[in-house]
């Protein structure tokens, strides 16, 4: 029997929300109630084993005003568009 935890499931909502959105104006809120609205960077990489996988990033960017801002996923609450 798989255990699956909640944050596990959450945690995949938002990686695939984020490839999703890359490159666009989107609204990332955070935990603690901090809100980033800019363009997101969240950038796959190739890893060599297994053949064919894919590495996700822990965190994800978002240029606000020319500034760039560094957000763990496990600190974004939900990402919007805007």
């Amino acid at each position: 029997m798989t255990t699956t935890f909640l944050f596990d499931e959450f945690a995949s909502e938002i990686r695939e929300r984020a490839t999703a959105m890359n490159g666009q104006n989107v609204t990332v809120n955070l935990v603690g109630g901090q809100v980033l609205a800019g363009t997101l960077t969240y950038v796959l990489g190739a890893i060599d084993y297994p053949p064919g996988a894919t590495r996700y990033p822990a965190a994800l960017t978002v240029t606000v005003a020319g500034k760039v801002h560094t957000a763990r996923l496990d600190h974004v609450s939900s990402i919007g568009q805007g």
